[in-house]
């Protein structure tokens, strides 16, 4: 018998910011179901990629992209939402603040399958990584007034960050408390 199961949603009562889009047929686990674009029966084989448009960071409101992949990664989607953010990520100046956003997101989604597949050490890195490019980005000046950019208050997704982590930053084989959440205001 097969261990692994898809993992749950992060936060089943999440609202959908971009509910028209249908959520997958299943969320991808490595060993566990298709590759979703790599596998025949893959819940996207075969689909069109669409590119998405550039849209600059205070039009976060009209990046359907980017607010899908928020309702990906809220549902359990882990490695859909980190896709989907990443087709967005290649717009970027990678170095810049939006790339560096884009990408710490990605590497938050990816940490949180990391910690679904019991891969702690996988898990460890890249929360890390994610940690240190958000930390990047909530430290900058490009925050509005209320401290947020792309619409999340960056402070607040920091602590909640460092709260559920801090465990496996101290080499326990846990995280505590709910994954952060990326709530839009």
């Amino acid at each position: 018998m097969n261990a692994l199961m898809e993992p749950k949603p992060l936060w089943p009562e999440a609202p959908r910011y971009c509910p028209e889009r249908a959520l997958p047929a299943y969320r991808f686990v490595p060993g566990l179901n298709p590759h979703p674009t790599g596998k025949e029966n893959g819940h996207s084989y075969g689909k069109e990629e669409i590119k998405p448009p550039r849209l600059p960071p205070e039009q976060w409101r009209d990046n359907q992209v980017y607010l899908y992949g928020i309702d990906l990664y809220h549902q359990g989607y882990l490695w859909e939402s980190h896709e989907a953010w990443e087709s967005l990520w290649h717009l970027t100046k990678k170095r810049d603040i939006e790339g560096q956003y884009l990408q710490g997101l990605i590497q938050n989604a990816a940490a949180q399958l990391k910690l679904h597949i019991k891969n702690f050490e996988g898990a460890l890195h890249l929360s890390m990584e994610a940690y240190r490019r958000l930390s990047t980005v909530a430290d900058s000046e490009i925050l509005d007034d209320a401290g947020r950019f792309m619409g999340i208050q960056m402070h607040e997704l920091m602590m909640a960050m460092a709260e559920h982590y801090q465990p496996l930053w101290e080499n326990a084989e846990r995280v505590q408390g709910p994954a952060p959440r990326l709530i839009l205001a």
